[in-house]
């Protein structure tokens, strides 16, 4: 039986949404959820500190990511390459006119439209990156089986699929790649039996498909390495 969200998961929202009113922006972004993982003084705090993942570490990317977060200073980066400067389509705009899902909502699961707009009330808003990071990681908690969706989910879908957590741990120069496998080792998918192992193989594929797929519709960008989430789902 799934139990839902663990505490700690509200403490993490909280924990993100202190940070950002603390620096003044005007939303919580996936770099603000990053940062409040290392807060936690838990296990996964401990597989991030190990990595250079610390709070004092990424506290200057963080605070350099306003307003529009760590996704756009990650789009800045490649719409430069192409000759566009993201800084001027966006110097006349409002942080909320652009903090939406990129395609049309949709409408199931039910209730994901009343969720969305409670996340757009609260104190600073939730921005679009951090619901649907935020969403992944239930998916995969669901997908691996999971008896309830922890910390260590969010960190996973932040590693694993987040450009803005990408460019953020470039800028403090940790080794995206690395710090995903400690994360894997560290938290592998459960083991209770030998059926419960060979469903979860056999749907890892198409449950691996529908997470990538939503997050990326969410957000309109790219997950970094979604390939990744077959590999945690499946173990």
């Amino acid at each position: 039986m799934f139990h839902g969200d663990d505490p700690e998961l509200v403490r993490i929202l909280r924990r993100a949404r202190a940070a950002a009113r603390d620096l003044g922006h005007p939303r919580v972004g996936s770099e603000h959820l990053l940062l409040a993982l290392t807060l936690g003084g838990d296990k996964v705090a401990g597989v991030l500190a190990r990595s250079g993942a610390t709070s004092t570490a990424l506290h200057e990317p963080v605070r350099a990511a306003a307003p529009w977060g760590a996704g756009a200073a990650a789009d800045r980066g490649l719409m430069a390459s192409l000759g566009i400067d993201l800084d001027r389509i966006l110097q006349n705009s409002d942080v909320t006119t652009w903090d939406q899902p990129v395609g049309h909502a949709p409408v199931l699961p039910l209730g994901a439209g009343n969720a969305r707009r409670r996340c757009a009330r609260v104190d600073p808003p939730l921005g679009v990156d951090a619901q649907a990071v935020y969403e992944a990681s239930l998916r995969l908690a669901l997908a691996r089986r999971e008896r309830q969706h922890r910390s260590e989910h969010l960190a996973l879908a932040l590693v694993s699929l987040d450009p803005g957590v990408d460019w953020a741990l470039t800028v403090i120069a940790v080794d995206r790649r690395s710090l995903m496998d400690d994360l894997a080792a560290a938290f592998p998918p459960p083991g209770r039996n030998p059926l419960l192992r060979v469903e979860r193989r056999l749907g890892h594929r198409l449950r691996h498909r529908h997470l990538v797929q939503r997050y990326q519709h969410l957000t309109g960008r790219t997950a970094v390495e979604g390939v990744t989430a077959a590999r945690l789902i499946a173990g």
